[in-house]
């Protein structure tokens, strides 16, 4: 995970229902999209993510409801992360800045963790 400076945080976010997006500005300039689904799959809580020997129970095979792919607000936690409030009521996942700026998919994010952009690997 990339450790971020101190002085770069979200400043903002819009929570898109129609299209089941979360847009977050940040401090540096940068903004970031996330679709709903791939936050909710990403939860870092110990029941979605596992923890010890527990596995956890969210996995890419992993059915999800209409209610657990909405998104209802985004709570501080803090002065490092926010916390998700989805429409099944889960509100345990805690996204530090951090992990939330390695989910960005944008093809600067990308290019820095040495992915190809997104055109390239959809035409590969």
């Amino acid at each position: 995970m990339a450790q971020l400076p101190n002085n770069v945080v979200p400043t903002s976010y819009e929570l898109d229902e129609e299209h089941a997006l979360l847009h977050l500005a940040w401090s540096d300039d940068h903004a970031s999209v996330y679709a709903y689904e791939q936050l909710r799959r990403a939860c870092p809580c110990a029941w979605c993510a596992g923890e010890g020997n527990f596995a956890g129970t969210m996995t890419p095979e992993t059915v999800l409801t209409p209610e657990q792919t909405i998104l209802y607000e985004l709570q501080m936690v803090g002065r490092y992360g926010l916390t998700p409030v989805w429409g099944d009521g889960h509100k345990t996942g805690i996204y530090t800045y951090e992990r939330l700026r390695d989910l960005c998919d944008c093809d600067d994010c990308r290019q820095q963790r040495g992915q190809p952009a997104r055109d390239a690997a959809a035409t590969s």
